[in-house]
């Protein structure tokens, strides 16, 4: 009802303009017919909308309009207000209409381009609103509007080459966020590169993706698993360890990694210290699972069992808590074990239901790791959950 109002709205100076500017100024008998008959479609209009009829209101109202310098600012906002309601081929259709006015001034030509590519966007038909952006951007009052609406395209398209163009073109004058994205998308050509087995294209786009943006993880995270997956353990190890100065929060993601670098390096002594620092940092309790594990490989089960119980005085958890449990249940005595196996399968399921990774920008909630959020579409966003929960 709400956008039947708008309506009313809308038509309600141009039912002033037809049914009493026109029908004070004009004095022939045709123009009292015309004005008459304008006007009766006005009621008949006002008439459906009033039941609630919106589509027979605006198809009415529509069609009693001439495009005029007095009207096509009403035309681009029902168009506009059918698009919001979904119905975008009849948005389309009523901007069509306006661009083929050889009547129509320049600038609002490029009105009615620009509210054609958002028809064409909601639709789905990104080649064509391509087209018109592209055409678009020659103009300074929709440059910066347009190069927008390229950017969208060119991430849904995944057209990172492009994306990264346009967001150079942007950066001048946009968000310092931009900074992020560009950096994003050279990861995305680094990973396609990956996947293809070009690690010296990857190299390359990664050294991209830090030099636009230092501080990014995903980067980092790209190139110690380049060197590793090319037996460059040495490199692995200090490209994760900026992950530390980064983001401490994913060190996570590569932990496995650093552990069986160093393992390969026959350095277990060099582990032990790396971990020790990450915890020292702050690291989460992945982090302190895994140097749990060194301790219960060369001290035992109680050894490990009595470390982990310390830090979770500090640092509670619920993965820690599963730990704790596993490690209690192997010298459990008969009568106790029953209830640690309950207890452990409590947890279990706890943990199972639980969202790993949050998007700090949206809130969006997810047991994988999105680089762009799938809710917002905000890149780096979603970050590990942190606390008894989380890490």
């Amino acid at each position: 009802m709400n956008e039947l109002l708008l309506v009313f709205a809308l038509l309600l100076p141009v039912a002033w303009y037809f049914g009493y500017a026109k029908g004070k100024s004009s004095k022939s008998t045709q123009a009292d017919h015309q004005h008459s008959g304008l006007s009766r479609k006005y009621f008949v209009g006002l008439n459906y909308l009033l039941n609630e009829e919106a589509d027979k209101a605006i198809d009415t109202f529509v069609s009693m309009l001439e495009v005029d310098s007095e009207t096509v600012e009403t035309h681009l906002a029902l168009g506009n207000l059918y698009r919001r309601r979904g119905e975008v081929d009849k948005a389309i259709r009523i901007h069509q209409n306006l661009i083929a006015r050889p009547s129509l001034s320049a600038s609002h030509r490029k009105m009615s381009l620009m509210e054609l590519g958002y028809d064409y966007m909601a639709a789905g038909l990104l080649d064509r609103a391509e087209n018109i952006f592209k055409e678009l951007v020659n103009d300074q009052s929709h440059k910066q509007a347009s190069f927008k609406q390229l950017l969208h395209i060119y991430q849904q398209t995944k057209d990172w080459q492009n994306a990264i163009k346009v967001s150079e073109k942007l950066q001048h004058s946009a968000s310092p966020t931009l900074k992020i994205e560009i950096a994003h998308f050279y990861c995305e050509l680094a990973e396609n590169c990956m996947y293809s087995e070009a690690p010296r294209e990857a190299v390359a786009y990664v050294k991209k993706a830090l030099n636009v943006d230092p501080g990014c993880v995903r980067a980092t995270l790209i190139s110690g698993d380049l060197h590793y997956s090319m037996g460059r353990y040495k490199q692995a190890i200090k490209a994760y360890r900026e992950l530390i100065r980064q983001d401490i929060g994913l060190l996570p993601k590569a932990i496995e990694k650093i552990h069986s670098s160093f393992i390969q390096l026959n350095d277990r002594k060099g582990l032990l210290a790396f971990l020790e620092m990450a915890i020292e940092q702050g690291a989460g309790v992945s982090t302190i699972l895994a140097y749990a594990q060194e301790i219960q490989s060369s001290d035992g089960d109680r050894a490990a069992a009595e470390f982990i119980a310390m830090q979770m005085v500090k640092h509670p958890s619920i993965k820690g808590l599963l730990k704790l449990i596993d490690l209690h249940i192997k010298h459990a005595s008969e009568s106790g074990r029953p209830s640690l196996i309950m207890l452990q399968g409590v947890v279990s399921k706890l943990l199972k239901n639980k969202p790993v990774y949050h998007c700090n920008h949206c809130g969006f909630d997810s047991k994988t790791l999105f680089w762009q959020c799938p809710g917002c579409k905000t890149w780096g966003s979603v970050k590990p959950i942190q606390g008894i929960e989380g890490e």
